[in-house]
């Protein structure tokens, strides 16, 4: 039976960089979860950021979990 194991991210992203750094997080397998929109302000100006998880896919090596399993040391 085929086990699948995930790796999880928590990341906030400006709105200028979310676009680009989400491109480069998608080119190494990263895929976007969810994205939840705050605004905040600095400086007397308004701004918003996306606070984001993703999660991607890790190997799992079968065959070295079984061996663990048995393992008398």
């Amino acid at each position: 039976m085929q086990q699948e194991s995930f790796q999880y991210l928590s990341e906030i992203f400006t709105e200028r960089e979310i676009q680009e750094r989400l491109a480069e997080l998608g080119s190494v397998g990263w895929e976007l979860v969810t994205a939840q929109w705050e605004e905040y302000s600095y400086g007397g100006r308004s701004h918003h950021q996306a606070r984001c998880i993703l999660k991607r896919r890790v190997p799992v090596d079968e065959f070295a979990e079984t061996l663990s399993a048995f393992s008398t040391s």
